[in-house]
């Protein structure tokens, strides 16, 4: 079969219910396989990957194929409902985000952490309320319009994408190698640098830095978590493939990594100074180290989130 018809058929499972999902993609495989048999018994040759595509578009975009089998909506008809259902979700997903980051940040620098996260999470619980209301409403007026969306009948299936639901997105999907062996790289260089196996200059404007005692407390978990990660990542390399345990598995490793970024972000004198060589203001140089500190790991708590993120959506949409 095509790696066209599986691209495609990939990207309809995306739009698809988790329980129906391999089913209804199987029936759809059978009609499309039909469909390029008895044509290329008409031609007496095998279809090329225009003449394939030209054959998917008769069968509909992904988006449109999946609305034939969702159940009936009252409010918004099938032919909208896939439409309004995926940028509904994308939309979610960009809140959520948003909304994490901005309680991570309250976090990290409110005087009172917790009860300012609490905040920041109800605002923006109430703020996703009313955008999905604004955009339910914006597709039911769409559907009670009759409105025709151009995209959707002029697709072509060498270029059709689930967005926001990407292949690489969904649970067994395939992992690209070349990021899992730089995620390998990148523990193990830290890995090693924790450990003090790989030491790295720490002179700075005449002055020597080095971390502090208050680090020591979070010795253990790291070097910890970067032995898990590696063990994971071992199972990435050899077989390169999203399942949900492995993804529920990283989203489990990510809050722990988000927790110890949190944890050291509040943790006052990460950084001190071990020498003075030359420098006629050490203590600004120390001072500019640890905002530098504190920026860096500002940096790692809000990738983590994100990253975080991105594994609650693929366990959503196994």
């Amino acid at each position: 079969m095509s790696t066209l018809v599986d691209h495609y058929l990939l990207q309809l499972k995306t739009f698809l219910p988790a329980k129906q999902r391999d089913d209804i993609a199987a029936e759809l495989r059978e009609s499309i396989s039909s469909a390029v048999e008895e044509r290329e018994r008409e031609l007496g040759r095998l279809l090329t990957d225009d003449e394939v595509n030209g054959l998917l578009r008769g069968f509909g975009h992904p988006m449109v194929v999946a609305g034939r089998y969702l159940p009936m909506q009252q409010l918004i008809g099938p032919d909208v409902f896939p439409l309004y259902w995926y940028v509904m979700q994308a939309v979610l997903i960009v809140i959520a985000v948003v909304g994490g980051l901005m309680v991570g940040i309250a976090l990290l620098t409110a005087p009172r952490a917790m009860q300012a996260a609490l905040q920041v999470a109800v605002t923006f619980w109430w703020f996703a309320l009313q955008v999905a209301a604004c955009v339910t409403l914006s597709f039911a007026a769409l559907d009670y319009c009759n409105a025709r969306f151009s995209f959707l009948d002029k697709f072509d299936a060498r270029d059709v994408s689930a967005g926001v639901w990407s292949v690489r997105g969904a649970p067994l999907s395939a992992i690209p190698r070349a990021d899992t062996v730089f995620e390998i790289a990148t523990t193990v260089i830290l890995l090693f640098w924790w450990v003090e196996w790989l030491v790295f200059p720490s002179a700075w404007l005449g002055v020597v830095l080095r971390l502090s005692p208050a680090i020591e407390a979070f010795f253990y978990p790291v070097v910890a978590l970067c032995i898990v990660e590696l063990m994971r990542l071992g199972v990435d390399l050899v077989r390169p493939y999203r399942t949900v345990p492995r993804v529920a598995l990283r989203l489990v490793l990510n809050l722990a990594w988000l927790t110890v970024f949190v944890l050291a972000y509040r943790t006052e004198g990460l950084v001190e100074i071990a020498e003075i060589v030359r420098s006629e203001n050490p203590e600004r140089v120390l001072w500019m180290a640890q905002v530098s500190m504190s920026i860096a790991l500002f940096g790692c708590a809000s990738v983590t989130a994100i990253l975080a993120a991105t594994d609650v959506v693929r366990l959503v949409r196994r």
